[in-house]
């Protein structure tokens, strides 16, 4: 799985979560017949910021960072795995990932 910096922010166990406890949530969306998984909370200056669908996609074309779903797998199954490798990480904190599936 390629390993984009919003992923490694995601599975470090001292970075900050939202109000709900959450460090990534994802959207799956279509590139040029490809389907892919970018996540719809970005850590900005003043923290933690969640976008709308459009941005998320947006930006992450912009950055070039979203992870392509591999192939057999639909995006709530990737998004699933990625919270599942999020979960693992962050075990220590005490902290569970939460579903992390959006749709556009």
């Amino acid at each position: 799985m390629a390993d984009p910096t919003w992923l490694r922010r995601a599975m470090n166990p001292d970075t900050p979560t939202t109000y709900a406890n959450e460090t990534v949530r994802t959207i799956h969306f279509d590139i040029d017949g490809k389907l892919h998984v970018a996540p719809t909370i970005r850590r900005e200056k003043e923290g933690l910021s969640r976008l709308s669908d459009s941005e998320a996609i947006a930006e992450a074309i912009r950055r070039g960072d979203a992870i392509p779903v591999p192939e057999g797998m639909t995006g709530p199954e990737f998004s699933k795995l990625i919270s599942d490798q999020i979960n693992s990480s962050r075990k220590h904190r005490g902290r569970k990932a939460n579903g992390s599936s959006e749709t556009r």
